[in-house]
């Protein structure tokens, strides 16, 4: 990705950071809506916190199509295979941090502990799924706590092996490597080895962690990139060039936790002790590359404020209306989520909890439904005491509400879906989002909010919480740019119109000095504005023809002198805004 800088004279395009140079950031929109497979480890219904709880074949599913409690999904890629000291790898309710500020997908996530017996031998944890496999460019996402080498550092810790057949250069293996010194994000493509090496002891035990890894391939001018996100720290990024990617997959089935899908001990020099130990989330693969974009928005997903649902044409990744309540709480498994509603179960009621913040802006309720061919029903949304008009759902349609802001409330906050009428006896989701707006701050005339420049990137994503640490407070003279990243799906960004705005309440090196700035969108739709004083409030309309699906960036820029006394030459700012809007809003500078 480029970004604008600001140079002496002149503005001119350069590389984001050195590691980002080359890597475009875009996406589709959606970004789990075409993944090959998608573990959301969730799925637990006789969990017992007094038991052992080892996880069942039937319970490992692939989200994409769940299926129903009797029967997972023809289509899905599901376990095959549990395997491990007591039988497979155990369920865990244990706490789950978002570094990104994503979804945690249900209170459950997977505990895989290998075990070494008197004699020094090793028997990992393991999950197979016999009919998954990745050839050639392909990407994997997922979110981990590590709980430490199984046998030493010399043995990895895998924790997806993608069929890797080592004698004949195929497949790949993903997880946390200590063989080179350093406790880091690694891979094994082929033969070839690759770390996040320009990071050392980056993974800690007991922390979580976002992590991905994208391959592709290009004949012999491939690339391999890594993507590490601490919960206590920002993003780290390392691209690399090699020739090690194959368009051909390995004979082996995938297995999750471990390189192999041990069924005893073994020597802990054996292949069983490169495993896993520790807790996944969640972990979902490609078999195409992703962006960049593609990468921060898979971390931070649902981007603000809901998604549920893939956009696949099937409602098959949530549960049949019979078989769970009417009510859904974010965050909550989506097999908790009725897929359709219908002259039996006429409602399906979405719990969200917003903030006092979230609460006060405007946002887009956007249905796409499935009915039969040539059928229609009748839907209304009521979001807490509201009843907004009626609208027509049939098969592939998007419906969408505009919410203002006065229906909302701090705390919970209900939307319900309501069949109203017929003919159709049922009305099924596609999927469904609720989104369009996002407010960085409180409107307080204070940046206390935000981190010091001196210790946060450049570029921030929107789902991230922590904004204390992670977003800048200012632009400056010596760090000259802010880069704020949010995502939006290719019907909203189509649809509706967007505004940008902020407040100046801070320049130095004294009260009397104000600087001009730039604001540029997605580096295609540039604002130069001349020095404002403090308490300004700008406004900034953005041309719909710039917004795309996907990651979209605003970037904040000083274009003040290039020579300024010490300690001066900077901007502060008190909340960042996108607002959505059904028609499109001029431009204003409101001076205080």
């Amino acid at each position: 990705m480029k970004k604008m800088f600001r140079a002496a004279g002149a503005i001119s395009l350069v590389s984001l950071t050195a590691c980002m140079s080359g890597t475009p950031l875009t996406a589709a929109g959606g970004v789990y809506d075409d993944c090959t497979a998608w573990y959301h480890f969730d799925y637990a219904p006789n969990y017992n916190a007094a038991t052992s709880n080892v996880a069942k074949i039937d319970e490992i599913r692939d989200q994409r199509d769940w299926g129903t409690a009797a029967t997972k999904g023809a289509g899905g890629k599901h376990a095959t295979a549990v395997n491990g000291p007591i039988g497979g790898p155990q369920w865990t309710n244990c706490p789950v941090a978002c570094p990104a500020g994503g979804e945690r997908y249900g209170d459950y996530s997977m505990w895989f502990q290998p075990v070494t017996n008197g004699a020094g031998q090793i028997w990992n944890d393991s999950i197979s799924v016999s009919n998954l496999k990745l050839p050639g460019s392909s990407s994997i996402v997922t979110r981990f706590l590590w709980n430490g080498f199984t046998y030493n550092s010399s043995q990895p810790g895998w924790i997806f092996n993608n069929g890797l057949d080592w004698n004949n250069k195929l497949g790949w293996m993903f997880g946390v490597r200590g063989d080179s010194g350093g406790n880091r994000l690694g891979m094994f493509v082929g033969q070839t080895a690759f770390y996040l090496d320009n990071y050392t002891n980056t993974i800690g035990i007991g922390k979580w962690y976002d992590a991905a890894a994208v391959l592709t391939d290009n004949g012999t001018n491939d690339t391999v990139e890594l993507y590490l996100w601490p919960q206590d720290g920002p993003l780290l990024y390392k691209k690399i060039y090699t020739s090690a990617v194959t368009n051909a997959a390995g004979s082996g089935s995938a297995v999750i936790g471990g390189e192999p899908a041990a069924t005893g001990f073994a020597d802990s020099s054996s292949n069983n002790g490169k495993s896993f130990m520790g807790v996944i989330k969640h972990l979902a693969v490609w078999n195409r590359a992703l962006s960049y974009g593609e990468v921060a928005e898979a971390f931070g997903y649902p981007q603000p404020l809901f998604q549920i649902g893939l956009k696949n044409g099937s409602s098959t990744d949530l549960r049949p209306e019979n078989e769970v309540d009417a009510e859904y709480v974010l965050g909550d498994p989506w097999n908790t989520m009725r897929r359709s509603v219908s002259t039996t179960n006429r409602d399906v009621i979405i719990k969200l909890p917003l903030t006092s913040i979230k609460a006060g802006l405007n946002y887009v309720f956007h249905l796409k439904t499935l009915t039969d061919v040539g059928q229609t029903g009748d839907l209304s949304l009521i979001v807490n005491n509201t009843t907004n008009p009626v609208q027509t759902a049939s098969l592939s349609k998007d419906l969408y509400w505009y919410i203002t802001s006065s229906t909302l409330r701090t705390g919970t906050n209900s939307f319900t879906i309501h069949y109203a009428n017929g003919p159709a006896a049922y009305v099924a989701f596609d999927w469904m989002e609720l989104g369009g707006a996002w407010q960085l701050g409180a409107i307080d005339n204070n940046q206390a909010d935000f981190a010091a420049e001196s210790i946060a990137p450049d570029d921030f994503f929107v789902t991230d919480t922590n904004w204390v640490q992670h977003l800048e407070r200012a632009i400056v003279y010596g760090d000259t740019n802010l880069v704020l990243h949010f995502c939006l799906s290719s019907e909203l960004a189509a649809k509706y119109f967007y505004t940008y705005s902020t407040r100046v309440i801070g320049q130095g090196p004294s009260s009397l000095t104000n600087y001009p700035f730039i604001v540029s969108f997605n580096n295609l739709y540039t604002v130069s504005y001349p020095a404002q004083t403090n308490g300004t409030y700008i406004t900034l309309p953005i041309d719909r023809s710039f917004v795309k699906a996907g990651d979209n960036t605003i970037n904040l820029m000083y274009n003040g002198p290039m020579t300024v006394p010490a300690g001066g030459g900077w901007m502060q700012f008190d909340f960042h805004r996108l607002s959505v809007a059904q028609a499109p809003k001029g431009t204003q500078l409101i001076f205080r």
